[in-house]
């Protein structure tokens, strides 16, 4: 009997938690996690890694790598202390096989709350995120404009419910 070698690459998937929780572009995270591995145990090493951002979902991030090497891509991440210049941590939590187990655990947690907001008695959509930030939606001519404002910026705050 002749084994045939397997011709699909086996990868594992790491999920990881960013600190603080800021809405990082995957290129971003991309960069860090690249220079992260180089340094730690340069080009060739890096290129078995091959470490690639799959999903960034904040504070949440899913990172691939080849099999076997997920133990280094760990240690490479906790070696990260920042993103785009921006002081940060990645916390590796789980490893597993499929990206839909992991995604199955991120905590489900309600993260935003839609609101009314009265600013120079103007009353707007807003989106509140649990750590304070307001997400202003001024309908423009085109499309919705984001506005990033703060509780203090507003005269009154409605929660929708």
């Amino acid at each position: 009997m002749r084994l045939r070698p397997s011709m699909r690459e086996n990868f594992r998937y790491v999920l990881a938690r960013i600190s603080p929780d800021f809405p990082f572009e995957s290129r971003d995270l991309y960069r860090s996690i690249a220079e992260s591995v180089t340094s730690l145990y340069g080009d060739g090493i890096a290129a078995q890694i091959w470490p690639s951002v799959m999903q960034v979902s904040a504070p949440y991030a899913i990172i691939r790598c080849r099999r076997g090497m997920e133990h280094h891509l760990e240690t490479a991440l906790s070696a990260i202390a920042q993103i785009q210049g921006i002081p940060a941590a990645i916390h590796p939590q789980k490893t597993s096989g499929t990206i839909r187990t992991l995604q199955e655990k991120i905590p489900s947690c309600i993260t935003k709350r839609n609101a009314k907001v009265v600013i120079s008695g103007v009353r707007y959509d807003a989106v509140v995120s649990i750590q304070g930030r307001i997400d202003l939606k001024e309908k423009g001519i085109y499309h919705e404009i984001p506005r990033y404002i703060t509780e203090e910026d507003t005269e009154d705050l409605y929660y929708d419910e």
